[in-house]
Parts: C-alpha cells; structure tokens; sequence
C-alpha cells in the first residue's frame, strides 16, 4: 500500500515536470521567434514563425505517454527529449538560414536524427513493455 502511494506521487510529479518545463519551452520559442522575426527587415519564416510548435506537441505527446503508460522508463524520456531538442534545433537553424535569405539543405540530418530518436523512443516504449512482463 505504502509502495503503489510512493510511485503514483513519483508518476505525478514527473508529469507535473514534464508538464512544466515543456510549456516554459513553448513560451520561450514562441516569445523568441517573434522577436528574431521582428528584426529580420521584412522577410518572414514558416519554420522560425512556428518553431514553438516542435516543444507544444513534443509535450503534449510526452504527457499523454506518462498518463497512458505508467511504466515509462528513463530510457524512453531521454530518447523522447532528445528527439525533440534536435527537432527543435533543425527547426531554428532552418529559421535562421530562411530570416537570412538563403537556402541551404545543411538542416537535412536534423530532421533524419530527430526522426531517429522518435522511432527509438517508441520502440523502446514495446521492448520495455515486454521486457517488464516477462519479469513479473
């Protein structure tokens, strides 16, 4: 009795955590990519004006996960985390190299490890699930 009140306090504040510090996240993208916008002398982004986008929903699917699963390992929030700062990262360069008026294909690996790190948070999400049944 005394363990199950231990770990739902655990799940709750690692939730309320999550929570937290992706809104933080959010604002601050958000707060940023106007600012940066506002001086760029007229020219415009869809990457840098949506940039707060990647962390919002990055979040918003992270949350659900630690409602949904309660079995969430350390493992697949650093691969969940990780896929989205290199998201978030591509997005910004992106942004920078649009505001500037260039074109450029040097963001392409942001998008594939991003990409990457995503899949391998899911994935680790069934083997953990799996793992953790055969145990008990």
């Amino acid at each position: 009795m005394i363990l199950s009140t231990s770990v739902t306090k655990n799940k709750n504040k690692r939730l309320k955590k999550t929570l937290v510090s992706y809104s933080l996240l959010t604002i601050f993208f958000f707060a940023f990519s106007r600012i940066y916008e506002s001086f760029s002398f007229g020219e415009t982004s869809l990457h840098m004006h949506y940039l707060f986008a990647v962390p919002l929903l990055g979040g918003i699917v992270l949350a659900l996960l630690l409602k949904i699963m309660p079995n969430v390992g350390r493992i697949n929030l650093n691969l969940w985390n990780s896929a989205v700062a290199v998201l978030t990262a591509g997005m910004l360069f992106r942004g920078i190299v649009n505001l500037s008026g260039r074109s450029t294909t040097l963001d392409q690996p942001y998008w594939y490890v991003g990409l990457a790190f995503a899949i391998l948070a899911i994935a680790s999400l069934f083997f953990h699930k799996k793992n953790s049944q055969e145990l008990a």
